[in-house]
């Protein structure tokens, strides 16, 4: 079974918002949509093997293109503007019917912190699952970036596994990735900046206070990560927040971006949880 790669945009706020939907070929699915959130300065197709997974498996995948420097008239140069942003993106996307009503929202890095906000969705996704989430941090850009080279190093050295595989990857994404950063250095500057402003107390204050989020979430943290590596607190910050949660530690993943070169692990790991929360 091949994907099928669709590509349209949506106005939200005066911007024209890329989206890209993968589904099967064969119109074949599998249960509800699924809204799938990229990483900072990545593209939706760079996460092109987890989509076509998830596409194998009968789902169909909307991902819109927000958190880079990626031609948006208004760049966010802030977590909770792109927060805010993709509440409008999913709203629009439902409203015009390219995305169902209570879509499972999944999430990586930038856009897996992102996704434990849309619990305030109207209506709410069936469940929040974040890939390897930020963390609230105080690092400079300069750190972030020595990391970038550090897990890129790893990855393609294969000391994070899969090496052909994350070569291949590296290959297709890496120039993108950095072209991204650099198009408009000021904007990828201020949103690190930004995310000392991401604490779990923030996110509290985005929800009703003392009202836990009704809807599951589940964080699926590969240990090894270069940005984030400790996973202390994690589990006790977004634990207050939600009345279900849970967190995985994957020990044998070895890197922030694990998922892009597992992307069957990634798709066992989401099946696995949708089961669980939707039964």
């Amino acid at each position: 079974m091949h994907a099928q790669v669709t590509e349209r945009t949506v106005w939200v706020r005066g911007d024209e918002v890329p989206v890209t939907i993968v589904e099967p070929a064969t119109g074949t699915l599998s249960g509800q949509d699924l809204l799938f959130l990229h990483g900072y300065a990545r593209r939706p197709l760079d996460y092109r093997l987890f989509l076509e997974e998830l596409a194998e498996r009968g789902r169909r995948v909307v991902a819109p293109f927000i958190y880079a420097n990626n031609g948006l008239r208004h760049t966010p140069r802030h977590f909770w503007t792109c927060a805010g942003l993709t509440l409008r993106t999913c709203e629009a996307l439902v409203a015009e019917g390219t995305l169902q009503p209570g879509a499972v929202a999944v999430g990586h890095s930038t856009g897996g912190a992102v996704t434990l906000t849309l619990g305030r969705l109207d209506p709410q996704p069936r469940a929040l699952l974040a890939f390897n989430p930020v963390q609230p941090s105080s690092r400079s850009p300069v750190e972030f970036m020595a990391r970038s080279l550090w897990m890129n190093t790893k990855l393609f050295l294969g000391l994070a596994g899969e090496g052909r595989r994350a070569r291949k990857m590296l290959s297709s994404t890496t120039l993108d990735f950095y072209g991204n950063w650099l198009r408009d250095p000021r904007a990828s500057t201020e949103l690190i900046g930004g995310l000392r402003a991401y604490d779990y107390e923030a996110l509290a204050r985005w929800y009703e206070p003392n009202v836990p989020c009704a809807v599951p979430a589940r964080v699926i943290y590969g240990r090894g990560d270069e940005f984030y590596p400790s996973v202390d607190g994690l589990a006790d910050g977004l634990g207050r927040l939600f009345a279900t949660f849970d967190l995985v530690v994957l020990d044998d993943q070895n890197s922030h971006e694990w998922m892009m070169i597992r992307p069957d692990r990634a798709a066992d790991e989401l099946d696995r949880f949708a089961e669980g929360a939707l039964a």
